[in-house]
């Protein structure tokens, strides 16, 4: 029994073409290109506390933001990012305020930046410590938890 199919002899449709490739996700290349936005961010919330003379705890946000965007954009969703993310967002953060603290030393001792944060990092650091209070740990819980938050939410 032969059946006829109408339109037959006509070609048959093209094929859709194949997905592209996800793109490989390089945790490494992530993880410094992160430590990278968490040393640019804290520099920023540097020169920002020092401009406005005074430090801005919120803007802990930013700086988790700028560490976990570069980290879920380049790293994927590797388990071990959003620990990384809190991680590096914290020493952002830390970073961010032994920063400001050297940019206000230079202003007040006259010694340099550069100075402050190597080789007399000791009274920068005891500075630093002698102005932290208990909001300054709430805004580290903050860090731990946006940069977790963040990296798994901007990871593709």
């Amino acid at each position: 029994m032969s059946t006829n199919l109408p339109n037959a002899d006509l070609p048959a449709p093209p094929a859709t073409p194949a997905p592209a490739p996800a793109a490989p996700q390089a945790a490494g290349v992530a993880l410094v290109a992160a430590l990278g936005a968490a040393i640019v961010a804290g520099l920023a919330y540097g020169f920002v506390a020092k401009a406005i003379e005074r430090e801005i705890g919120w803007a802990v946000i930013g700086i988790a933001a700028a560490v976990t965007f570069t980290l879920g954009r380049l790293g994927g969703r590797n388990p071990v990012l959003p620990v990384a993310g809190a991680v590096l967002s914290v020493l952002g953060l830390f970073f961010g305020q032994l920063f400001t603290m050297a940019l206000f030393g230079h202003q007040e001792v006259g010694l340099s930046v550069t100075e402050l944060l190597t080789s007399r990092l000791d009274l920068t650091f005891d500075v630093w410590k002698d102005g932290r209070d208990i909001i300054d740990v709430l805004f580290y819980a903050f860090a731990v938890y946006f940069g977790y938050t963040y990296t798994t939410k901007f990871a593709k």
